[in-house]
């Protein structure tokens, strides 16, 4: 009777010892699963910020292929006024011009002066773009590893974790199984009744 006593607190002993390590394991499955789901959540931000930087990006380059374009026309219409102050030069230097041959030299120039100037606002407002979309995709590129950063270390931590679980320890020696708790639960007691 003794023997069969002290083999029940045993197992009870054993049984205790394995209710807690469960517990324990549930709670560290739990905290895993809600750092999985964290994980997850980080992933798709991170892949959002991506993809919004890679949009900001190929605007960018539209916006630089822009000011390419304008830069070639201004460049072009420069060229045109620079012709135009070359011939008024020529009627300037010319005493036998005729007042009718001014006057449409300088109406010439004043309409390649304001074709110029439009020229020069169509510039200037593709370099503000520009320089815009520059500073949109350096923001959206500091937010992607910024949130690519926070998914890996919070991975990290996820791994930690998940090998601290494998690495289940009750009194220094690996977590037991329940066939083993119970074996040593009747062993333990028979030899302590004898």
């Amino acid at each position: 009777m003794e023997t069969l006593f002290v083999s029940a607190l045993w197992l009870a002993v054993a049984a205790g010892i394995y209710v807690v390590t469960t517990r324990q394991a549930r709670d560290q499955a739990r905290a895993i699963q809600l750092a999985v789901q964290a994980a997850d959540s980080l992933r798709q931000s991170a892949d959002s910020a991506r993809v919004t930087a890679i949009q900001a990006q190929y605007a960018s380059k539209a916006a630089g292929q822009r000011e390419r374009k304008a830069a070639g026309a201004l460049t072009a219409q420069l060229d045109v006024v620079r012709d135009s102050l070359d011939a008024l030069q020529q009627i300037e230097q010319d005493s036998a011009a005729s007042l009718d041959s001014v006057r449409q030299a300088l109406k010439g120039a004043i309409h390649l002066a304001d074709t110029l100037s439009m020229q020069v606002a169509v510039y200037l407002a593709a370099v503000d773009t520009l320089r815009d979309k520059h500073a949109e995709e350096r923001r959206a590129m500091t937010v992607a590893l910024e949130k690519a950063d926070t998914a890996l270390a919070h991975q990290d931590a996820l791994i930690r974790a998940l090998r601290k679980q494998t690495e289940c320890r009750v009194l220094g020696m690996r977590c037991p199984s329940r066939g083993t708790i119970a074996v040593t639960g009747l062993m333990l007691g028979a030899l302590l009744t004898r």
